[in-house]
């Protein structure tokens, strides 16, 4: 049969609805039903038997779901709406691979039902009222038709808005929805007719509302939505008690509408439209942040910081001593930056106590006069609560000797070394000068991996990674520096890679143009999982540069999370002149 005979006859068959039959071993053959179109309906009676009355049966609703060459569709949403109080959804099931689908028993309180189906792409239907008896099967085949909503949005200025959520009301159920693209257009390719209205919500406007009236007879229906502008959003932060406080406000973060304001003295700030349902927070270094909560279109926000915690312990030597005078700093957290440097203590315990922090993990580092920087473990900060027991071994460090001469091999004298980028917030302080022989001896050397800097005044500023030495122990390194002559003024050996960190931990924030890391694939923005296998969750900017770094021809196993993957990949090191 052709395909516009089969559409005829299928048209025929929708014209006539649905037949109740009493229950017998041979069933009659099945008919469609669609809303809006008349229904006829016969019982067959009981039979009588003799003494106690017979059970009741309950009555049973079964049939097909058809797509409109008359295939049976798999998978298709098949549901029981009520059309008498309580209205709503009395149950709901899925068609099988014959299209077939069956309601053993619906709720006896709803009378009154109509059968609802959709799959996409075929469509939707909707039966006529049917009115299930006990002791009756119903059986209904329904036929899925298009049932679409397509259109644009555009603003005031009839410019296209892209990133808007479409979706529709008027349905018990929840339903697919739509995201406007660049040219403004949408499609919802299956809207079932009990939808009355579709409903557009983009940050910075107000949200828009289109109704979509009598649809039966038409497969698509077009419109087209504008979008007017909402108002700027007032604002307000407030401490744990109330108070005005001063804060970071970010909103829509991570995306085009993000927006980033701090409020003032009296905790007042402003949002702009764009903003108008998008999550905000609040930030203060004092604080723990603000819950998030929705921008709303109109009214005021009052955002409320949530109480610090605070970390205690002590600062000790090799020996378990308090040392009496100490510099402590916050070397890495797991939040945004909190803006706190080192902080300098004065406690013959070897005591400290850093308060009002925001909730994290959080590493410190604290360091000596002599001696070298040293960190925390990793320490778990909750709101409202102080974290004690914190202990800090300073050891006395290595020390590192060796000469300092020219490509000629001469001695250079007045060449300055200290060790590179041992921590981002104390100074070490170390420090020691060649003699006239171009011997040094630099005490203090961190355990390791360190970089040793080596400059002096014309020549080639020299980057010594990878080193490592014992508490107590000396390396020998001796180093050769180049002239500078109108070119590079620094070398050393790594991969060619600047790092930074954010509250989602490190990151890669440039890669050198035909550096290793370059090469291997290793792009700005790529977070930094581990190295070498060691969990950089908690490392700071300055230990994950140390480990990056390295002797010429070594190589360095990272792991980075990109978007949603996670990639693994081999970096070697070389010689690199900048």
């Amino acid at each position: 049969m052709s395909r516009r005979r089969w559409t005829l006859a299928v048209g025929a068959l929708v014209a006539i609805l649905v037949t109740v039959v009493a229950w017998r071993a041979s069933e009659p053959p099945p008919i469609t039903a669609k809303r809006a179109q008349a229904a006829s309906m016969s019982s067959a009676p009981g039979v009588a038997s003799e003494g106690p009355a017979a059970a009741v049966e309950p009555p049973t609703i079964r049939g097909r779901i058809l797509d409109a060459e008359g295939r049976p569709v798999d998978g298709a949403a098949v549901r029981v709406l009520s059309t008498t109080p309580p209205y709503g959804i009395v149950a709901e099931t899925a068609t099988d691979e014959s299209g077939g689908f069956a309601f053993g028993d619906p709720p006896r309180s709803a009378p009154r039902v109509h059968i609802v189906a959709d799959h996409d792409p075929e469509g939707v239907v909707t039966s006529a009222e049917l009115r299930p008896a006990d002791g009756t099967t119903i059986d209904v085949t329904l036929v899925l038709s298009p049932a679409a909503v397509r259109g644009t949005v555009v603003d005031e200025k009839d410019h296209p808005v892209a990133g808007v959520s479409l979706s529709v009301d008027g349905v018990p159920w929840k339903t697919h929805g739509a995201i406007s693209d660049e040219a403004g257009a949408f499609r919802l390719p299956v809207v079932p007719y009990e939808a009355t209205t579709l409903v557009a919500v983009a940050p910075g406007y107000r949200t828009a509302r289109v109704d979509l009236g009598q649809r039966q007879d038409r497969p698509e229906v077009v419109v087209q939505v504008q979008l007017e502008a909402g108002p700027a959003i007032d604002g307000r932060v407030v401490d744990p008690d109330g108070n005005a406080a001063r804060a970071r406000v970010i909103a829509c973060e991570g995306t085009a509408s993000e927006a980033k304001t701090t409020s003032g003295e009296d905790g007042s700030f402003t949002l702009p439209a764009p903003t108008s349902g998008c999550e905000v927070k609040a930030e203060a270094d004092d604080f723990a942040p603000s819950d998030r909560a929705m921008v709303p279109t109109t009214g005021r926000l009052t955002l409320r910081l949530k109480a610090g915690g605070a970390i205690a312990g002590t600062v000790v030597d090799d020996r378990g001593r308090g040392v009496q005078s100490f510099s402590l700093g916050i070397e890495s957290y797991s939040g945004h930056r909190s803006g706190r440097g080192a902080q300098k203590f004065e406690d013959e315990r070897g005591a400290f106590s850093l308060d009002r922090l925001p909730p994290g993990s959080y590493v410190l580092t604290a360091t000596a006069q002599g001696k070298p920087p040293t960190r925390s473990d990793s320490i778990e900060v909750r709101g409202g609560a102080t974290t004690t027991g914190v202990r800090i071994v300073l050891l006395q460090g290595g020390s590192i000797v060796g000469h300092v001469r020219d490509d000629h091999g001469a001695p250079l004298q007045g060449a300055e070394l200290r060790f590179d980028l041992v921590s981002a917030v104390v100074d070490d302080g170390a420090g020691a000068t060649t003699d006239e022989a171009g011997a040094y001896r630099l005490d203090g050397a961190p355990a390791g991996p360190f970089t040793l800097r080596v400059q002096k005044q014309g020549y080639r500023t020299k980057l010594v990674p990878g080193l490592r030495v014992d508490s107590g122990q000396t390396l020998t390194q001796d180093v050769t520096l180049s002239v500078v002559s109108g070119g590079a003024g620094m070398e050393l050996a790594g991969i060619g890679a600047g790092l930074a960190q954010n509250a989602d931990g490190i990151f890669v924030a440039q890669v050198f143009g035909g550096d290793p890391a370059d090469r291997a694939g290793l792009r700005s923005g790529d977070h930094i999982v581990s190295i070498d296998g060691e969990d950089a969750s908690n490392m700071s900017v300055a230990d994950a540069v140390q480990r990056l770094r390295g002797q010429v021809g070594t190589s360095v196993g990272l792991s980075i999370r990109r978007g949603g993957s996670t990639i693994d990949m081999v970096i070697e090191r070389a010689a690199i002149v900048h």
